[in-house]
């Protein structure tokens, strides 16, 4: 694909502002206007990543409803099985724990979507979004004085950055834990801006409008939850 192969997309698609505003279109909405681009498997692969958050937080009873874009209603509210490569058929022995088999699961997925793809974008977001994780899942089973052990997934995918170092730091000297995931999300969001290669047109500043509109979304959503 030329690199100017998703002029008429990102053109057509509205602009990001920065968290706080609200988000211009649904996860969904995005997922159809890229589906016959070269950047669809992209955007799916990122979309899913929210659609599993929200489907987590459904089924431990945190949120009543969701809105996913790649999952079906059925396997949001665990009626059905995760498509796959994320469905298992056997409980994780401990300490695993299921969740963490299915963001395991989901994290190589995304590895092998970027990497099928040739996407430099995805696999640095991948490589971020592990390390970022697996730094928190420690600094709180450190502060419960749990063991660490069974909690860090997909080892192998993450990397620590200046970036992941950054955005830890700042979360666990946040005042409150809204003050510390907002600053998560700023980290991440600094992040994506640092890597989306505006105006080149490739299936990468695609995904990286898909990361930033989840971003814009779970900013929304902190702030609904805290009205």
């Amino acid at each position: 694909m030329a690199s100017g192969a998703n002029y008429y997309l990102l053109t057509s698609l509205p602009p990001l502002d920065e968290p706080g505003t609200p988000p211009p279109l649904s996860a969904a909405e995005l997922r159809a206007r890229a589906a016959h681009s070269n950047a669809a498997p992209l955007v799916d692969a990122i979309l899913l990543a929210d659609d599993l958050r929200q489907r987590q937080a459904l089924l431990a009873g945190e949120i009543s409803d969701v809105d996913g874009a790649v999952l079906t209603s059925g396997q949001m509210a665990g009626d059905e099985p995760l498509p796959p490569p994320l469905a298992f058929a056997e409980a994780p022995p401990p300490p695993r724990l299921a969740d963490d088999l299915v963001w395991e699961a989901y994290w190589r997925h995304a590895a092998h979507v970027a990497r099928r793809r040739h996407s430099r974008f995805l696999s640095g977001w991948v490589r971020a979004e592990v390390a970022l994780r697996n730094r928190l899942a420690a600094a709180r089973a450190r502060a419960l004085g749990e063991s660490v052990e069974g909690r860090e997934v997909a080892l192998e995918l993450g990397g620590a950055d200046g970036v992941v170092e950054d955005g830890v730091a700042a979360w666990m000297d946040a005042d409150d834990p809204l003050t510390g995931w907002r600053s998560l999300l700023m980290t991440r969001w600094q992040w994506a801006t640092s890597e989306e290669h505006r105006f080149s047109f490739s299936h990468d500043e695609v995904a990286a409008y898909a990361v930033k509109l989840l971003l814009l979304r779970d900013w929304h959503r902190t702030m609904r939850d805290a009205a």
